[in-house]
């Protein structure tokens, strides 16, 4: 699938080398069908970063109302996606709309009044966070802040993972005065990459994690 192409649907929709941006193109953000519609477009992009992680940015700029079924179709689906890559879990049926794994890191942006209500409530109610990109470039997130709910000490591994830029289990470990275990590092770190908020490669046999923006504020 090409730009030209994608660029021919009313969705407003721009891909790069890390990032899809998909917006709704509607006042109203509601239903499974229009949210099915959007990713719909950006699909063969995401099924194709076989190799390489990429963050879906949903943009709900000038959005007026957005509801959980949309978001359920959209940016949740993503992050169930998301997550069963993480866990090299399979497709789960041949259904259209079934979880699939995916190398994709869901966000949002543009949120405002009560569309931000909604968002942070949505995720809130599952236990799960989403982070909000209040500034990027064309092919990176550069700042955000969480909506929904992150565990406190996981928001305290994700403040330090910022402040590094990047780190191991182990080079975090030596920076804190937490008394836990490197295994408990590990866990820490790895349950950000499950949650969406961090990525991660291989450093010979350890994993060097790095948050999903280079700023990130976990309380707003």
């Amino acid at each position: 699938m090409t730009l030209d192409s994608l660029t021919e649907t009313s969705e407003r929709i721009s891909m790069t080398p890390f990032c899809i941006s998909l917006a709704p193109g509607v006042p109203n953000a509601l239903g499974a069908t229009l949210g099915q519609d959007c990713i719909e477009k950006v699909l063969p992009g995401l099924e194709a970063a076989t190799d390489d992680d990429i963050a879906l940015i949903l943009d709900l700029t000038g959005i007026q109302a957005v509801n959980a079924s949309f978001l359920k179709a959209t940016a949740f689906w993503a992050f169930q996606c998301g997550q069963a890559s993480v866990k090299q879990q399979p497709r789960t049926s041949d259904e259209r709309w079934a979880v699939r794994p995916l190398r994709v890191f869901p966000a949002v942006t543009g949120c405002s009044g009560e569309v931000m209500s909604d968002v942070d409530d949505f995720f809130s109610g599952r236990q799960l966070p989403i982070l909000h990109v209040d500034e990027r470039t064309a092919d990176r997130m550069i700042k955000g802040h969480l909506l929904g709910r992150l565990d406190p000490v996981l928001e305290k591994t994700l403040t330090g993972l910022v402040a590094a830029g990047e780190a191991t289990a182990a080079e975090l470990a030596a920076t804190s005065d937490d008394a836990i275990t490197l295994n408990g590092w590990n866990n820490r770190l790895a349950d950000l990459h499950l949650l969406r908020l961090a990525r991660r490669r291989r450093r010979s046999k350890f994993w060097v994690y790095t948050p999903t923006t280079k700023h990130i504020s976990v309380w707003g």
